[in-house]
């Protein structure tokens, strides 16, 4: 018998072999390949093709390692992605899950056991509608589209309260590794030991046991980030995607380049379950799949317990002497603190100053490999003053004179997380307030302060506790924190996305300034928003609509029906990247006159990327835009096509088109 056989990291769908077990898809066996043994997943039986020199599978290690409905989502998985089945069985499967397989037992849990808050109106009216599709046992997709501080992750537990009592399981979703725990303590205090959580951080042995435990039906619940969406989980009833609009569940680093959304309804689809797509800011995609019937719209239009939605205020920093901390914000943040309320302080900036500059020559301290900026960092605990860039993660030494003419000192351009948290200790050291010796009057959440293990987790603890009074941070304070004792969220530039050459640059705005406004207001005494700007009549749109999405989508909408972008069709984008420029843009042109023969869509470029260079790689991208319907098979020869000195990325569906 003659079977297909999928390797991990390979570039090719699948290799054929000869048999004289009776192997059946989803098998697990050693094939050799070249002077090498691999192991591999049993795709068809019985293949039809012919290939001379077929060499014999030497061993079977797991019958039925992998259930079929998950081979039937990796297939449409490369099919839809343009991507090798090799290269989907990469991202699928942990790392070194086919060498060993061992299990674990379950845990005690740590939370005591917490009286459930009662549903609202609203709320209940979702976990009824959710429930009913359950039961029905087909698939169906809705969309929650709650305001902050509506009580969503309410809704999620009852849902899958109601699928476990139907005999299922349940697999939740979250946009980062950093909203895990958070998350997990949640469903660990309703659920105890019947839930797990699955993420990068976790070493090979856990990632494996944990792996092995939640396909042998140990676990009730699984929640993680995007990589979870391939976990087979027995029995599953609901998939819920949190925060669903998330730019992380795109995949931006490696082959497939896949959406984790995506592939939750694709899932969903396949088994005939529920999907539940979470967001106070869903992507305009997922909204308008509510108006065309594809999905269900769920609104939970009021906060818990009635609170209002944050004041909004526009503070236009052109006026402003210091364009950092106006006066204004400083002015607030002050009466905040002495009334005994916390403050979050948002800058999707991380560093201390995004350029250095030389004064008399003009000379910028640039990356060697990147041609872009580099970003000062000031010198925390241990670490020395570094210049540092964001894209390739190049490092050199600060330089205290200009290299170019000797002269003068570098100036700092631009202000990140580290410069505004040392403005606000400097402005608030004469605050007439008492804290405890313990208390810290500001404490920093960005990717730097962050790095160490656990520090987010004692960072965002410590904050909950009330042992700091502001909260200043990148982007990763939006995401989802619910902060009683905070009411008021100041915003120092609103305007760093929307500068970005990006047709959702208005969209991402939105919803990151609508998230963290979200911040505010939680608890009992209502929340004001300040957002600092340059833009204020350019923008003020946008910045009018926040917490209206209704008003927002519909603007939105309108644009990208006048420009023929999504929703109204598909995009792909091709990025040819290589050492030697030339070469670059020769393969770039051969990829365009073969797409031109195709024919049947749009072209776009081929166009210098943004960041044209990155490690010593230039970048150049072709855009496709497509009628939704058209056949992705007839751009097969992409994932096939070999470049000569360079590397091809395909990626449908793109989140940044540049």
């Amino acid at each position: 018998m003659k079977v297909d056989i999928a390797i991990p990291k390979t570039r090719v769908d699948y290799l054929t072999y000869n048999t004289s077990d009776d192997l059946n898809p989803g098998d697990l066996v050693v094939v050799p390949v070249r002077k090498k043994t691999k192991f591999g997943i049993v795709i068809n039986k019985n293949s039809k093709r012919e290939v001379s020199g077929m060499r014999d599978v030497e061993k079977v290690v797991h019958r039925g390692f992998i259930p079929k409905n998950m081979l039937t989502l990796y297939k449409w998985l490369a099919d839809y992605y343009l991507t090798p089945l090799g290269e989907v069985l990469k991202v699928a499967l942990p790392s070194k899950i086919l060498k060993k397989y061992e299990f674990v037992q379950k845990r005690e849990a740590v939370h005591a056991r917490v009286r459930a808050p009662t549903p609202n109106y609203h709320q209940n009216v979702a976990i009824k509608r959710i429930s009913e599709a359950m039961d029905s046992g087909e698939y169906a997709t809705f969309l929650l589209h709650g305001i902050t501080g509506s009580g969503k992750t309410e809704v999620y537990i009852r849902c899958v309260e109601k699928a476990i009592a139907k005999g299922g399981r349940a697999l939740v979703l979250v946009p980062e590794i950093s909203m895990t725990p958070l998350l997990f303590e949640r469903f660990e205090e309703r659920f105890h030991d019947q839930v797990v959580t699955i993420h990068s951080t976790l070493s090979d042995k856990e990632r494996r046991q944990i792996w092995h435990a939640v396909r042998d039906g140990r676990y009730h619940i699984v929640i993680g980030p995007r990589s979870t969406i391939f976990v087979p989980v027995p029995d599953l009833k609901i998939i819920i995607v949190d925060e669903e609009h998330d730019q992380s569940y795109k995949e931006h680093t490696r082959m497939p380049h896949y959406n984790a959304r995506d592939i939750a309804v694709a899932r969903c689809q396949f088994e005939k379950i529920v999907a539940v797509l979470g967001s106070a800011t869903p992507q305009v995609e997922s909204y308008y799949n509510t108006e065309i019937g594809k999905y269900q719209l769920l609104d939970l239009k009021e906060r818990i317990d009635s609170r209002p939605l944050p004041a909004i205020e526009i503070i236009d920093i052109r006026k402003e002497m210091r364009p950092y901390i106006s006066p204004e914000l400083q002015s607030r943040i002050e009466q905040t603190i002495r009334t005994g309320e916390q403050v979050i302080i948002f800058l999707n900036r991380r560093g201390f100053a995004a350029s250095l500059m030389c004064p008399n020559c003009g000379f910028t301290a640039r990356c060697p490999y990147c041609n872009l900026p580099l970003v000062y960092h000031k010198p925390e605990k241990d670490d020395k003053a570094s210049l540092s860039c964001h894209i390739c993660d190049y490092k050199s030494p600060l330089r205290s004179r200009c290299p170019k003419c000797s002269r003068g000192t570098l100036l700092y351009r631009g202000a990140g997380t580290q410069r505004i948290e040392e403005l606000l200790r400097k402005t608030l050291k004469d605050v007439d307030i008492t804290l405890p010796e313990e208390h810290m009057m500001v404490v920093r959440l960005d990717r730097d302060s962050a790095r160490p293990k656990g520090n987010m987790h004692n960072i965002l603890k410590a904050f909950e506790r009330g042992d700091a009074k502001i909260l200043l941070g990148t982007q990763l304070v939006t995401k989802g924190f619910d902060f009683h004792d905070v009411t008021l969220v100041g915003i120092v530039n609103a305007d760093i996305i929307l500068h970005l050459p990006d047709f959702r640059s208005g969209e991402k705005t939105f919803q990151v300034l609508t998230q963290v406004a979200g911040r505010s207001g939680r608890g009992e005494k209502p929340g004001t928003v300040l957002i600092q700007t340059y833009h204020p009549e350019q923008y003020a749109t946008i910045f009018g609509q926040l917490q209206n999405y209704a008003k927002f989508y519909g603007t939105e909408l309108m644009s990208r029906k006048d420009l023929g972008f999504p929703p109204f069709s598909k995009l792909i984008l091709i990025r040819i990247k290589g050492t030697e420029e030339q070469n670059v843009w020769n393969e770039a042109e051969r990829i365009y006159a073969l797409l031109q023969k195709t024919g049947g869509f749009e072209i776009f470029g081929p166009n210098r990327s943004f960041y044209y260079r990155i490690r010593k790689q230039f970048r150049v991208f072709i855009v496709l835009k497509l009628n939704k319907n058209y056949p992705h098979r007839r751009l097969k020869f992409l994932k096939e096509y070999r470049t000569v000195k360079c590397q091809i990325e395909i990626d449908v569906d793109p989140i940044d088109v540049f």
